[in-house]
């Protein structure tokens, strides 16, 4: 169409892998960091971890982002994830105060706090996956079992040290604060190659409408009449004059290890910045 353009890289000689899917490519919002100004953000790709043997995007298209001097790229540890997509466990939403956004990171830290805190109220029987048990699960799940999942528990402290590795990342390469940062309730378990793929539908990877988030439905614990994980997420993001709405992906993306980023674009405005006028 008019006024558009695209390019077309294509390995010759390396097979291409899921690292080199458009999840696994996002961009920051401007930022500057230690005096140094990226007025249309950082780009941000997913690799393996340092010094490790380990997929990583294809050096054709990483030679390629890292040209894009202006944007900088900042790699980030995502092999630990069976899909391993940077979108997975980090995303940004708008602000209208002085930072102007927040960095969402997925935390099965802020997930375990929000069971126990329901347990504590004697909700430990609340039940998850409600109206999805087949898609998502085949026995009946609540708090209680969550919490007493050993297993579980010793696979979601590996997946949050893989975050927190990746938190200091960002927070060093984006100039980052503690109070910039936003921990949504997440919860992987690991595959028979002891990959992460999400227990329940990952809602960090939402749609950023503007200020309307269209949210993977989580299916959480439900505990008077809500599910518990959206009330938390609501309390979170709502008070930034952010508008949650959660949509329901299990069958169509979810189930496929997707969620329903993964199939659904949206159409940006372009920066008013003239970015071939920016000297690095």
């Amino acid at each position: 169409g008019p006024d558009f353009g695209y390019v077309h890289k294509e390995p010759l000689f390396e097979a291409m892998a899921s690292l080199d899917s458009f999840g696994n490519v996002e961009v920051s919002p401007p930022v500057a960091v230690a005096g140094k100004e990226y007025p249309l953000g950082r780009i941000l790709i997913g690799s393996s971890f340092p010094a490790s043997a380990g997929r990583r995007m294809t050096r054709l298209v990483r030679d390629f982002l890292y040209a894009q001097r202006v944007q900088a790229p900042v790699e980030l540890y995502s092999d630990w994830l069976a899909v391993g997509n940077v979108n997975e466990f980090v995303t940004f939403v708008p602000t209208s105060d002085k930072k102007r956004f927040r960095m969402l990171l997925a935390s099965p830290a802020a997930c375990y706090r929000l069971f126990r805190e329901k347990q504590k109220e004697g909700q430990g029987e609340a039940t998850m996956f409600k109206g999805k048990g087949t898609a998502l699960d085949t026995k009946r799940v609540t708090i209680n079992k969550v919490l007493s999942n050993d297993v579980l528990a010793q696979q979601n402290q590996y997946v949050q040290r893989c975050i927190d590795w990746n938190r200091d990342i960002l927070k060093k390469e984006l100039g980052l604060l503690e109070e910039d940062i936003i921990d949504l309730p997440a919860l992987f378990k690991l595959d028979k190659q002891g990959k992460a793929i999400p227990y329940f539908p990952n809602t960090v990877t939402m749609m950023v409408l503007a200020r309307d988030l269209g949210i993977p439905k989580p299916f959480g614990p439900v505990a008077g009449g809500e599910c518990c994980l959206e009330r938390r997420i609501r309390a979170l993001l709502e008070p930034l004059g952010l508008c949650c709405r959660f949509l329901e992906d299990v069958a169509s993306y979810h189930g496929s290890l997707g969620e329903v980023r993964c199939g659904t674009s949206v159409q940006r405005r372009p920066f008013a910045f003239k970015w071939w006028h920016f000297t690095p």
